[in-house]
């Protein structure tokens, strides 16, 4: 029977959020196709491309509704924990909306952005990121502040959410034992931003959500990240006695690994340059594009020749100017899987949210499992597909912010400093 259901709004979020089921011992499976979803799981997601669309409600209100089928407790809407969104890309104030309009949610929509082991943390409903030693304000971050297709303009969700449409947004603050009161004091609302700084808030938020979402006759509909998920997972596991503790599992060293990067970030940039260092080879995906110098077919013949050397291999456009993210994204998707098919690749990592969609539905992957942990919220996973040349591909879907500078490198199983 299946307890909790997501429907994420790109791929690297929705390993994050099975990952934060899996990791408590709850059984789960991310498909991506709403006509294979199965009951048989503690917790079913659903990866969708509605971040990179300039209406998500279309790509996720029928998803939402097919979930809504197998009755689970909880449908999370899973979005980033730097809450990428815009009124006029992925908009998450307009999927709450559409709950309440199409009569799906029932009161207010929790909305929870934090993640305090990513370091993302919400107090009086302002978002805050951690880098490094530095906490900022989300509108301070200049990741998001100079974000080239959703920029955080303001750190204030509430006003967030409202600029997108949601209605009015109210605000619970956080406690390591929140106040029932308080919670039901929020019922006008079309929605309320949950704020977070600890572990130990984000547990208690859970078992609120939870103890709500038992005492109704539907789903409970939520908005969050991977902080949301986990907040529902440990509630539901303290609860029920139910689950076991998943320890990572150690990922032994993968010859070659092939990372095709679409990720603008300069937390990306930093791991490019990290690899590069310790000896990867570094190709320029703008050099395949047509009307760049090169060639499609060139720059696939470095790649194949990079791999059969047994040399780890990063095709990005991440460095540089900014390029066609859609004509990059095809790109990175058919090197993939060209590579893939040629028995070249011994683990694939994918950068960038929208990039991780494209190349995903490019190796016709079915569903995907996640089996090892590097860095909160990029797990490694394995991908299922009909075609024999893509079943069993462990892959890596990484957002632009997360990991360390040495990521590429602990997917490739190496210490920093090794080579490729």
């Amino acid at each position: 029977m299946t307890s909790f259901a997501f429907v994420a709004d790109d791929f690297t979020g929705a390993t994050d959020a099975l990952w934060q089921f899996r990791r408590l011992g709850l059984t789960g499976s991310l498909v991506t196709d709403a006509g294979r979803l199965d009951d048989a799981y503690d917790v079913i997601g659903i990866a969708t491309t509605a971040r990179a669309s300039a209406d998500p409600v279309p790509v996720v209100l029928p998803v939402l509704k097919a979930v809504a089928a197998l009755r689970p407790l909880v449908i999370q809407y899973k979005v980033c924990s730097t809450f990428d969104s815009s009124p006029a890309h992925g908009s998450i104030g307009a999927v709450i909306a559409a709950l309440h309009r199409e009569g799906l949610a029932r009161g207010p929509v929790p909305v929870l952005a934090a993640q305090p082991e990513l370091g993302r943390y919400t107090w009086f409903a302002n978002h805050f990121v951690r880098s490094g030693a530095e906490v900022h304000r989300l509108d301070r971050y200049p990741p998001m502040r100079d974000h080239p297709v959703t920029p955080a303009s303001e750190s204030d969700l509430r006003i967030r959410l409202a600029e997108q449409g949601a209605g009015r947004v109210g605000w619970l603050p956080a406690s390591p034992a929140p106040s029932e009161e308080a919670y039901r004091a929020l019922g006008e609302d079309a929605a309320f931003v949950a704020d977070a700084q600890t572990e130990e808030h984000v547990r208690a938020l859970g078992r609120l959500l939870l103890a709500d979402a038992g005492s109704r006759g539907g789903p409970l509909y939520c908005v969050g990240s991977g902080g949301l998920s986990h907040a529902l997972a440990s509630a539901h596991v303290a609860a029920a006695g139910a689950g076991r503790r998943r320890e990572p599992e150690p990922l032994g060293p993968a010859a070659p690994v092939l990372v095709v990067s679409g990720s603008r970030s300069p937390i990306t940039v930093r791991q490019i340059d990290a690899a590069e260092r310790a000896g990867w080879r570094v190709l320029d995906a703008f050099s395949g594009l047509r009307g760049a110098t090169g060639s499609f077919a060139g720059l696939l013949a470095e790649v194949a020749e990079s791999l059969g050397e047994g040399r780890h291999t990063i095709v990005q456009s991440t460095r540089g100017p900014a390029r066609d993210p859609a004509a990059i994204g095809d790109l990175l998707g058919r090197i993939a899987s060209v590579a893939v098919r040629a028995g070249l690749v011994g683990r694939l990592v994918v950068a960038g949210g929208d990039t991780s969609g494209q190349v995903v539905a490019a190796l016709g992957a079915r569903s995907l499992d996640v089996v090892a942990a590097l860095a909160p919220g990029a797990p490694v996973c394995v991908l299922t597909s009909d075609d024999p040349a893509y079943d069993g591909l462990e892959v890596a879907l990484k957002g632009g912010q997360v990991g360390g500078d040495d990521y590429f490198l602990a997917v490739a199983a190496e210490g920093p400093g090794e080579k490729g």
